[in-house]
């Protein structure tokens, strides 16, 4: 046998081992394969509009804006500002600290709904949200609000027999729920504070029986707006329609939510107090509280209780109007009494 004959022997030996080796190996290829359209229509049709309807009015909230959304970046504000701070409380409710992030991302469908995890288009928060002074009402759905559009603060703890006044000074933005509920305001001794609850005893979901009720052009729906400036008609648009439903005798020439004078009285009260807090040199013209030290609790409680009122929940005493009403009073007596006589 020639040498180059056995040589070819050889190499098919080897070459038939190596095969017969081959076929015992595991074939651990994975066959990639793109996501088909199918998966999403299981939940989803074409003709069921009304994911892409609450986006469209999302656009048009607040919340949908995101010029706060950075806020997420500081522990201490990343419960509100962000959906990463959201889902934190969600997951525990009864924490005490949060963790920032470095990426936060606006508030969106995903931060209130988790549906591809529960399964539909129910609401994460279903308990009713105790304020932080421990008081609390279930609002229904309106339970997801107060999560976030509340004081944050303890009036009986912040306020003390000597205050150190910044321009931050009060309650912290959004403490719609407090006044809703007719609690967390400063309340002067021998005063007696009254209240309206209708707007939560008498909604089933509170805050979303009003903002989301009677859905129109840049108003209701997922737009939570009541009110809102529509830049192409120049004009401010007012949602009555949300009032009207429960607000039988509502008159059909008031475009606004001025019903029984409520928002010119406060509106008035806040203007009063303003100008007693400005002359007695604890607020700027603006209403911002001014940098004072050593300010007693009662002075303390009228900045708050004009913050709280006035530049925090923003109804003009709609929320409360006979909470909003007796805080006001209650402080411009005590300013009025602080006034010495001049013969």
């Amino acid at each position: 046998m020639s040498l180059t004959r056995k040589n070819l022997m050889i190499l098919a030996a080897i070459l038939g081992m190596l095969a017969l080796t081959a076929c015992t190996r595991e074939i651990t290829t994975i066959v990639q394969e793109d996501p088909q359209p199918s998966s999403c229509f299981e939940c989803h049709s074409d003709t069921d509009l009304s994911v892409l309807r609450a986006q469209t009015e999302w656009s048009e909230s607040v919340h949908g804006e995101g010029e706060t959304v950075f806020e997420g970046t500081r522990a201490d504000c990343v419960r509100c500002h962000c959906n990463e701070g959201f889902i934190q409380y969600v997951d525990d409710p009864t924490r005490v600290t949060y963790s920032a992030t470095s990426t936060p991302t606006n508030i969106n469908c995903f931060t209130c709904h988790a549906p591809h995890s529960n399964g539909d288009f129910g609401l994460r928060v279903t308990e009713a949200v105790p304020m932080l002074n421990g008081e609390f009402h279930d609002l229904g759905l309106g339970n997801t609000c107060t999560v976030c559009h509340q004081a944050r603060r303890d009036v009986a703890v912040y306020i003390t027999s000597s205050n150190s006044i910044t321009n931050r000074y009060g309650p912290h933005h959004g403490p719609q729920g407090d006044l809703l509920l007719g609690t967390n305001g400063y309340e002067y001794a021998g005063y007696t504070y009254t209240e309206t609850p209708y707007h939560r005893t008498m909604n089933e979901d509170g805050c979303v029986n009003c903002h989301m009720r009677n859905v129109a052009h840049l108003v209701g729906g997922h737009t939570f707006n009541v009110s809102t400036y529509n830049a192409e008609e120049d004009e401010t648009v007012y949602n009555t329609g949300a009032c009207v439903g429960c607000h039988t005798d509502w008159p059909e020439d008031l475009e606004n939510f001025d019903y029984n004078g409520v928002q010119t009285e406060i509106a008035g009260l806040l203007a009063e107090l303003h100008a007693l807090l400005l002359d007695a040199g604890y607020v700027n013209a603006s209403g911002v509280p001014v940098t004072r030290s050593a300010v007693p609790a009662d002075i303390a409680g009228a900045i708050w209780n004009f913050q709280f009122v006035g530049a925090e929940d923003r109804s003009n005493g709609v929320h409360n109007p006979a909470y909003a009403r007796d805080l006001l009073q209650s402080s411009i007596a005590y300013m009025e009494s602080l006034i010495v006589p001049t013969n």
